[in-house]
């Protein structure tokens, strides 16, 4: 009877509403705030696993381009191409010279562990670690055969995960399989096999903060792991999924989508490397990226309990019966009211906290913002350089990134190349730190900007090729100008710029122009027309604009070998007498093949690989270039000559006299460093005179220093020291009122019992011995 009493009272009824209400406020604020939320941490959880990706990216591609920079060494000398030809001639000499060279392409970079090459017509190795053997012999026999199975029409990179390659269990490495010659049709003469130690990778990975539950993976092309981070538990079943995965599913450079790993729900994002087309995968459960979220699940059920309780209370206080329903319609609301503030305070207090969240893992992403902020700077410059070298082919993609870059002019119209280039900058950068050799050139690219693109209104872009040389690429008209002539408000302004450039005491420019071209795709010979007329500095003088067009070889003459200028000059600086004879041979051997009847034309391209060498001298030693003996050497002597062989014969000679000036030079720091080393032991007898602690005080490696000291004395360091503080002890003893303990300390031993048993190796006597026999001697 209660019962029916209570779903007749108003009780029941305000209960109803009241519960009613609450209910609908707590579902839609509840929903509202749980779908906001998760929208926020799962945009922040793509953005967060995107940049860390392209870290680890842009890490890899860095040390990918070191690896090649190390490597140029080997592709661009052609001796490794022809080693058969020595192994065959039995020529032990170059042999170990290729070998040499190969174990120093190694040790000067810290991420190659090894170098082979393997011939395909002899099947033979040479290879940094077992030199030359046949392929028989070679301990990763199995990966070349495999390898030379996929035969491919290119240059190529090929990816593996290869352990137990040398005596440690645990190194593993990524090989990177490249040809010689890098350009070739069909079966190529060898195969490059660069082996790069794998645990750089696994370094980068692991320096990076991630959630626990996070896992990185690194892949190649075909799906093959090359480093992973994950936790201990998962690694071994990690493998498998991957092997499994279909990286075909990942369409684009970039992206995320959702999938199930290991059967659980997961968001995968993933990045696609350009360079080597390494796949870069970064996987985190579903349940690990809404886990905040899990809260609002376990809150609504407390304001579903909480909504019943306050509607039971609110209705025990409103069930009065009143006749006038407009008062019941007011308290009810005055009860929504309340319940709306209290709901709305939980939620607000919930909402606070997944902001904080989110604020930390922002704050955190600063620093990856900058880091890549820094690699779009360098990666413009490089785009930019590679595009007026040539080294970027023109394609519609070029003409957006331009855009990107804010560089918006057509591909075809009026375009002339600019070499600002300064006078002397060996002697100017000899005394001063890398730091302020960058300010300085910063400032002077500024400058260079504001006087082109600022006052006069020029398109264009300035980058910095060498580093004494800033290149200008300035963009005159929409429509071809109809003449190759410069226009003379060009002209003007070039000199008005080197007169402005020169203001700065002691310091000079020369200014290298090419003629006009008519498309992008001609910057390339605008680069080397200005290059060309920059270095005619030797016959037309420093702090000077050189134009292309007065000084262009005639219509239908070859163009300068700059390949092989190139290459002599390579041999000039690492000293290889005989890469020189043999490269002024190949040099000689072009001008007849081409310049047969035109001395003036080989007189011409003479001066020019004079010019590039005199400047490779100051690049060398800059101080060598102002000695007597360098001045002797003048272009006139090479235009006062009538024969090719004449002009060979003065290169060769002025090559030789460099070397042989560069060794004697060096000879003679080595004479004084030997004299400053006895000098020092002769002073501090008493001191600690290791032949490790001596490398310090004169910054020099022990091996080093044993070497220029046994050479120059005929003597070791050690030896010295022992015949020095014997000559001393022997003076000392002479002097009744010291004792032996004191003379072995004064003369550097730190015991008398080591004192002694040197002394006697020496003598032949004790120290007693010897003071006894000269005090018979002298009475």
């Amino acid at each position: 009877m209660k019962e029916k009493r209570f779903l007749k009272s108003s009780l029941f009824e305000y209960f109803n509403y009241f519960l009613a209400l609450s209910l609908l406020v707590a579902a839609i604020s509840g929903g509202a705030l749980y779908y906001s939320s998760s929208t926020l941490l799962w945009k922040d959880a793509i953005q967060n696993s995107s940049n860390t990706l392209n870290l680890i990216k842009n890490g890899q591609e860095i040390v990918l381009a070191e690896v090649d920079k190390a490597m140029e060494a080997v592709f661009l000398d052609s001796s490794f191409l022809h080693f058969m030809d020595y192994y065959d001639q039995a020529d032990i000499y170059m042999q170990l010279q290729l070998r040499q060279r190969l174990e120093n392409v190694v040790l000067s970079s810290d991420y190659i562990h090894s170098v082979s090459i393997y011939y395909t017509s002899s099947q033979m190795i040479l290879s940094s670690l077992q030199g030359a053997l046949p392929l028989s012999g070679f301990q990763d026999r199995d990966f070349i055969r495999s390898m030379v199975e996929q035969t491919s029409n290119k240059s190529t990179v090929r990816t593996r995960f290869l352990p137990e390659i040398s005596s440690a269990k645990e190194e593993s490495v990524i090989s990177i399989v490249k040809t010689l010659p890098v350009i070739q049709t069909g079966t190529p003469s060898a195969y490059v096999v660069i082996n790069i130690k794998g645990n750089y990778l696994a370094q980068i990975m692991q320096s990076l903060s991630t959630n626990p539950d996070v896992q990185l993976v690194v892949t190649d092309q075909e799906g093959h792991i090359l480093s992973q981070k994950a936790r201990e538990e998962e690694t071994s079943d990690f493998g498998d999924f991957v092997s499994g995965m279909d990286i075909s599913q990942f369409s684009e450079t970039s992206g995320s989508l959702f999938a199930k790993v290991r059967g659980v729900d997961s968001l995968v994002c993933y990045v696609t490397s350009g360079t080597s087309g390494w796949v870069y995968t970064y996987m985190i459960p579903k349940s690990v990226v809404t886990h905040s979220l899990h809260l609002w699940s376990r809150l609504t059920v407390a304001i579903c309990l909480m909504a019943v309780v306050l509607s039971l209370i609110g209705s025990l206080l409103l069930s009065r019966r009143i006749v006038n329903p407009m008062h019941r319609l007011l308290n009810m609301m005055r009860g929504i009211d309340q319940k709306s503030y209290d709901s709305k305070s939980e939620h607000a207090k919930e909402i606070v906290q997944i902001e904080r969240s989110v604020s930390r893992l922002m704050d955190q992403n600063r620093d990856l913002t900058t880091l890549l902020m820094d690699y779009e700077i360098q990666s413009r410059n490089k785009f930019l350089q590679r595009l007026v070298c040539g080294d970027e082919q023109i394609s519609p993609h070029t003409m957006e990134r331009l855009t990107y870059y804010g560089l918006s002019f057509p591909e075809t119209g009026s375009f002339v190349v600019l070499i600002v280039s300064m006078d002397e900058y060996s002697k100017f950068t000899q005394n001063m730190h890398e730091s302020e050799r960058n300010t300085w050139f910063l400032q002077l690219s500024e400058r260079l900007q504001e006087e082109a693109f600022g006052k006069m209104g020029y398109q264009g872009y300035l980058v910095e090729a060498e580093p004494n040389e800033m290149v200008m690429v300035l963009y005159l008209a929409e429509e071809p100008i109809d003449s190759e002539m410069l226009p003379e408000s060009l002209r003007s302004w070039l000199r008005q710029l080197l007169t402005l450039l020169c203001q700065v005491p002691t310091m000079t420019f020369t200014i290298g122009v090419s003629t006009l071209h008519t498309s992008i795709e001609e910057l390339s010979e605008c680069y080397q027309e200005a290059g060309s007329a920059l270095r005619q500095k030797l016959v037309y003088g420093g702090n000077t604009v050189i134009y292309y067009e007065a000084v262009r070889p005639e219509a239908g003459i070859v163009m300068y070998p700059l390949g092989l200028e190139k290459q002599i000059l390579t041999h000039f600086k690492t000293g290889n007498r005989e890469g020189l004879i043999s490269g002024l041979q190949e040099f000689e051997a072009h001008m007849i093949a081409h310049h047969a009847r035109q001395i003036e034309v080989v007189r011409h391209y003479f001066l020019q690989l004079f010019s590039s060498s005199l400047r490779c001298v100051y690049e060398i030693d800059a101080n060598l270039g102002f000695q007597p003996v360098i001045q002797q050497l003048r272009h006139t002597d090479l235009l006062e000559m009538e024969t090719m062989q004449s002009m060979v014969s003065y290169m060769q000679a002025l090559y030789e006299l460099v070397l042989d000036q560069l060794e004697q030079k060096r000879s003679m720091k080595n004479q004084e460093l030997a004299v400053a080393i006895t000098a020092y032991i002769d002073t501090h007898l008493a001191d600690d005179l290791t032949i490790e602690r001596l490398s310090e005080i004169f910054a020099i490696s022990t091996s080093h220093m044993r070497k220029i000291y046994k050479d120059e004395t005929g003597m070791t360091i050690k030896e010295r020291v022992s015949e020095r503080r014997i000559a001393a002890a022997r003076m000392l003893l002479g002097d009744q009122r010291l004792k032996i303990q004191e003379i072995a300390e004064q003369v550097g031993y730190l015991t008398v019992q080591s004192f002694t048993k040197a002394f006697k190796m020496e003598t032949g006597r004790t120290p007693g011995e010897y003071r006894s026999e000269l005090l018979r001697v002298h009475g």
